[in-house]
């Protein structure tokens, strides 16, 4: 049956508008290949400062530098339920069904667009118009006690509703404001800022201290226009790319470091993979098959059995390791834990990670995909579930948790790792 997404071996401009409408960069002339800004670059932009890093930092990995990609935009074998992109309209397939494109050429595609991205549409003035933009805020706030809406502080400091948007989430992130009320969209001064200020110097000298400064977002600006660090885990199967290996040999032949994020369905591809990535992910998403099944929506057979069988092979792997488990409320973490110990003890990886799924985009339709009445919220585990779940799991294992990231809902622990080492890579 012909896909009306392929034509001649490429992916189709119909197929492709679908996510230029978004901050996506379709590359590469069979067009399978893409890279998208995170959230998280974009924070780092704004403030240059290592607490806008997300959870990868303890790896080292700095957002502004990281360029996140995928070689199989498409192509993924499972629909999994928990996932954030448009499965249902965005997958072409469960194989890798047009021409490869030459790696070499993709990775000087990928820095020429990340480099457009970083001048062009996220360029170094928006950033240091909002540091002063945050001044002006705090000074008019220090000045005007009570509450303050958006609108209402567009009309006094005279810029858009958008611009103060974005600075006001940056100081109330910082805890510099709080949002007031049950619509939460009121805003007042921090009660030691409002009592400890006078003037706008102060304000300013506050900021500079404990947020950012220009020479801060001018180097962060700088920065990005180089990255150090790929991220190959953007969309789709990566591993069903047949010049895999060839991708990730690119990007260290530039001295960068490499996550690759599999689903753990092809471990001939693991097996055969040279050079092996800086360090391998690889997404647990259930305890058994019965729990796989209904959390992935596999399109291929024996989906389960793969996934074991590259699990046995993580021990032998000659790179950095890591097993993520991408948790569910009501689905895929409630009364499982022996049973994920087991296999992480079967698999031995160097880290275990569990990370809370993102309820954004179309994961807001998981309810949906699961067939099931219940409210979105009731498959979204907060923070604290997961703290609670990531403490019982490290009583129960012996393995320690070494790191935490509220934000990210993100928690590690040290598997076949010494917990007092390090865990920054030190080389690609």
């Amino acid at each position: 049956m012909k896909n009306r997404y392929i034509k001649d071996n490429t992916i189709t401009n119909e197929f492709v508008e679908t996510y230029t409408k978004s901050t996506y960069r379709i590359i590469g002339d069979h067009k399978h290949t893409a890279i998208k800004p995170c959230h998280w670059l974009e924070q780092k932009l704004m403030t240059g400062r290592s607490n806008r890093n997300c959870y990868k930092e303890v790896f080292g990995v700095e957002s502004h530098r990281c360029l996140q990609n995928t070689p199989s935009l498409p192509f993924c074998n499972h629909q999994c339920v928990f996932c954030w992109r448009d499965i249902e309209q965005g997958s072409i397939g469960s194989e890798f069904l047009v021409e490869p494109d030459n790696p070499e050429d993709l990775v000087e595609e990928m820095f020429r667009h990340q480099q457009d991205i970083i001048k062009n549409h996220l360029p170094l003035k928006r950033y240091l118009d909002n540091y002063e933009i945050m001044i002006d805020l705090v000074y008019y706030m220090l000045l005007h006690d009570g509450l303050h809406s958006i609108d209402s502080l567009a009309t006094h400091i005279h810029v858009s509703k958008n611009k103060i948007t974005r600075a006001l989430n940056l100081l109330k992130n910082q805890g510099f404001i709080t949002p007031i009320g049950t619509d939460m969209k009121h805003y007042e001064l921090n009660y030691e800022i409002k009592n400890s200020l006078e003037t706008k110097d102060e304000a300013e000298l506050l900021i500079k201290r404990e947020l950012t400064s220009p020479d801060d977002i001018m180097r962060a600006h700088s920065e990005a226009l180089y990255p150090n660090h790929a991220a190959i885990s953007l969309d789709g199967e990566p591993l069903l790319y047949p010049r895999i290996s060839e991708l990730i040999h690119e990007f260290k032949k530039r001295n960068m470091t490499t996550f690759v994020v599999t689903n753990g369905t092809l471990p001939q591809r693991i097996e055969k993979l040279s050079p092996l990535p800086s360090q391998l992910y690889i997404t647990l998403p259930a305890p058994n098959e019965k729990v796989y099944k209904k959390t992935c929506r596999p399109m291929i057979k024996n989906g389960w059995e793969n996934i074991m069988e590259s699990i046995n092979l993580v021990d032998s792997l000659s790179t950095r390791t890591l097993i993520r488990l991408t948790a569910v409320q009501n689905l895929n973490i409630d009364g499982y834990l022996d049973e994920y110990i087991s296999l992480i003890e079967k698999a031995n990886p160097n880290f275990f990670e569990i990370k809370g799924f993102t309820l954004q985009a179309k994961a807001l339709d998981i309810n949906k995909r699961l067939k099931s009445d219940q409210p979105v919220q009731d498959f979204f585990p907060d923070y604290q579930n997961l703290k609670q779940l990531a403490i019982e799991f490290e009583k129960k294992s012996g393995f320690p948790i070494i790191y935490t990231n509220e934000t990210s809902r993100d928690i590690l622990f040290a598997v076949d790792w010494n917990k007092n080492k390090d865990p920054i890579i030190k080389k690609p």
